[in-house]
């Protein structure tokens, strides 16, 4: 079946607009799984920090402009919980990012496929 040339731009245009949608999309989901990804590992650091401390040494939780003295488990504990969300968060986004990956690639093989098929025959 032939397309008119302006049903082809028409079409053209609609999966141009959904690869600059998808793409910008898909920029802000990885940019959304690095935060995630490096609030992970500065919990993973912090963590790792406050385990060479004693049971006696007094810790602080930034709150706004101020700090609150708290016992050293319960900074650890809120630690390890804010970590274990990233993680799940991170897992979303990566499958999030996978999936409009796949949509980018079948948009862009539409693409292709149109092209080819509104070349003019000789």
């Amino acid at each position: 079946m032939a397309m008119t040339p302006e049903l082809a731009q028409r079409v053209l245009q609609e999966i141009q607009d959904k690869m600059v949608e998808t793409s910008r999309q898909l920029g802000m989901v990885r940019g959304q799984l690095q935060a995630r990804e490096r609030e992970k590992r500065v919990c993973e650091l912090t963590v790792k920090e406050l385990g060479s401390l004693g049971e006696g040494v007094a810790a602080y939780r930034a709150v706004g402009k101020m700090f609150i003295q708290e016992p050293l488990t319960g900074l650890v504990k809120e630690l390890e919980t804010r970590k274990s969300d990233s993680e799940r968060e991170a897992k979303n986004f990566e499958r999030a990012a996978s999936k409009l990956e796949r949509d980018l690639n079948e948009t862009q093989n539409t693409w292709k496929e149109i092209m080819h098929r509104a070349q003019p025959t000789e």
